[in-house]
């Protein structure tokens, strides 16, 4: 599944369905969230003296959403599992992909859920919040995914702006790795 926001672009759901078909999913979902680009708009965090060390790309409640979502489909798909993709850098800036955060999620699922309440909750795993960036491209390699298909820009264009959160981490990433990123930027 992936899903569509304020921040996510065409390009985003392609690369996740190229992905999705490479790798021989049964049924790729993708969920339209078109009510994240008028949050996005209003969202202003107040600035006061005390520096805020949540990075400038979190989206008000992104995750929270994302979670509920996913549990509403695991749930209706029998799903035991649900696989998170954030990772150690990720859980440094954001708030809410963090391992307490999963943690207090799955508590929920448990309570407010019909499958929790009957004794089998969605579980959350998320294999890469322990690794860096660059460690999650040194595992893709390994693992030989292939990265002509993925997506990290944040922007909705044609190609990678190279200026975003998600283009400097990755292009870092590759830097680090001294690998060739497959991707041509802007």
């Amino acid at each position: 599944m992936n899903i569509e926001y304020a921040q996510a672009s065409y390009q985003e759901t392609a690369a996740a369905r190229r992905i999705a078909e490479a790798a021989g999913v049964k049924e790729h979902v993708t969920v339209p969230l078109p009510f994240f680009k008028d949050i996005q708009t209003r969202y202003h965090p107040a600035s006061n003296s005390k520096p805020s060390t949540v990075s400038s790309a979190y989206v008000p409640a992104r995750n929270l959403i994302f979670y509920g979502v996913a549990t509403a489909y695991a749930e209706t798909l029998a799903a035991d599992t649900i696989v998170f993709g954030s990772n150690a850098d990720d859980a440094q800036v954001l708030p809410d992909a963090t391992t307490e955060f999963t943690r207090r999620i799955e508590d929920i699922i448990s309570t407010g859920t019909r499958i929790g309440v009957n004794g089998t909750p969605t579980k959350i795993v998320n294999p890469l919040i322990s690794l860096s960036k660059t460690e999650v491209l040194r595992l893709a390699v390994n693992l030989k995914v292939p990265l002509e298909l993925t997506w990290s820009c944040y922007e909705d264009v044609e190609l990678p702006c190279g200026q975003c959160r998600g283009c400097r981490m990755r292009i870092d990433a590759f830097a680090k790795l001294k690998i060739s990123d497959p991707l041509k930027y802007a």
